[in-house]
């Protein structure tokens, strides 16, 4: 790893055993801003973790790329029943200071809540997962191994993670594992997700001249924008809320009769969603249940529309859309992709070119999985309550620890809330949420132990 750059303060590692250590330690490490464009913090991020898990008895290894090595740890290798804890270190750009009330990387506790860049998305779910272990390690009640794996580029797609999975096999080995935590509902219910969407990015362009011209020609050539609507206008009824690409549903899964009992058993606050979304309403076109429409059905989102410098007597040249499609179980990127092409070629739009990006596999474990059911389990002991979701409307890389390792990641509830505020100004974390996330992870490992016959 690249030695530390000047005017960067090396952060020790606090092992002592008191009940703030792991307050301390997450706020030490979120003072590290490891985002995309600073990449000798990031690398001071991986060091931080590595340290940790070095302090607890963990073997430890760095994979991947200097600015954002992947760390990779390994507890009790040679015990019968090993776990996989998924997380990662990486943070998104705060965006202008000015929009936060604490500054994004001050660490700041107020009230009870942790503010800070990278408090929710996704370091405290490491360390409460650390301190956990380390508490069950205190009463010599730690027979599961646990390895771990943080990685450093999941807010830039994972690039390096399949290759980093494919060479560290052994240390990875595992009979199942967790995923990156983090659900609540708007009304401050812990959730389980069991399974997340798959996703693709679609960047449609239609470019008719190498330049934008004055608006007074617009009587004489085509426009762009306007091409690109009607392209667009093709694979997607906007007043009936309906994807027009044949076979776009055809592959979908649905929910199998264990995941119809799982949903019976869940609410959806609208209400609530609603009034931290900002919408006034549902779509009209829901007919099903939320929750339904929100796990099994497959999305078509127009993110964004571009062109002309944004002048108002200009005849744009280009114009570029993109979409962003979240997908639900039987559905494959790359076939989503060719349905697209070959739709809009049919359409008579052969001349718009496409750019594919983020394409990630849907991934689902049973309900019935040990895991889901060890998670389950511990949740209703520490929480009282627990709703199961089959399926989470996010997406990320679960599926290539399915297809390398043979098992799937499940989520929990981690320690975020509905106003975490992930990716957006004043991220922020519950103090009580991240104890009780400990609580919980002290309690899976034991309940999944016993489950194991190793308790």
């Amino acid at each position: 790893m690249a030695a530390r750059q000047a005017g960067h303060k090396e952060r020790s590692v606090s092992v002592n055993d008191t009940p703030d250590r792991a307050l301390a330690e997450l706020i030490e490490w979120v003072r590290i801003p490891s985002h995309a464009g600073n990449a000798d913090a990031k690398a001071e991020a991986a060091r931080y973790c590595g340290a940790l898990l070095e302090a607890a008895g963990f073997t430890v290894k760095f994979d991947g790329p200097a600015n954002a090595p992947a760390v990779i740890a390994v507890l009790n290798s040679e015990a019968p029943n090993r776990l996989l804890l998924y997380s990662h270190y990486d943070v998104v750009a705060p965006g202008d200071p000015a929009a936060w009330d604490h500054l994004p990387f001050s660490g700041k506790v107020v009230d009870g809540t942790l503010h800070g860049r990278g408090t929710s998305d996704h370091k405290a779910t490491f360390i409460a997962r650390l301190e956990a272990i380390r508490r069950l390690q205190s009463e010599n009640a730690m027979p599961l191994g646990i390895s771990f794996l943080v990685e450093g580029e999941e807010e830039q797609g994972s690039a390096s993670l399949e290759g980093i999975i494919t060479r560290n096999r052994d240390m990875l080995r595992a009979g199942g594992g967790l995923y990156s935590g983090g659900a609540r509902t708007e009304s401050g219910r812990p959730v389980i997700r069991a399974g997340c969407k798959g996703r693709i990015g679609l960047k449609l362009t239609v470019t008719l001249s190498l330049h934008d011209n004055h608006s007074k020609w617009a009587g004489l050539v085509q426009n762009a924008a306007w091409r690109l609507i009607a392209a667009l206008a093709t694979l997607y009824d906007g007043k009936r809320g309906q994807v027009l690409v044949e076979g776009y549903r055809d592959a979908c899964d649905g929910p199998n009769a264990v995941d119809e009992a799982a949903l019976g058993k869940l609410d959806f606050d609208a209400d609530a969603f609603l009034d931290s979304s900002g919408y006034e309403g549902l779509r009209g076109d829901i007919v099903a249940d939320p929750l339904r429409t929100l796990m099994f059905e497959p999305t078509f989102n127009l993110a964004w529309l571009r062109s002309g410098p944004g002048g108002e007597t200009v005849l744009p040249g280009n114009a570029s859309a993109m979409l962003d499609l979240r997908l639900v179980p039987g559905q494959n990127p790359a076939q989503v992709e060719q349905m697209i092409r070959t739709h809009l070629a049919n359409a008579g739009f052969a001349d718009v070119e496409i750019e594919a990006s983020g394409g990630c596999e849907p991934d689902k474990c049973e309900l019935g999985d040990p895991v889901v059911q060890s998670l389950h389990d511990a949740a209703l002991r520490v929480h009282g309550e627990c709703f199961l979701h089959p399926i989470g409307a996010g997406s990320g890389p679960r599926y290539l620890f399915r297809r390398h390792l043979g098992f799937n990641l499940v989520q929990d509830p981690g320690c975020s809330w509905a106003g975490s505020n992930d990716h957006a100004a004043n991220e922020n974390i519950r103090i009580a949420h991240f104890q009780q996330n400990i609580s919980l992870m002290q309690e899976f490992l034991r309940v999944h132990a016993s489950r194991a016959g190793l308790s």
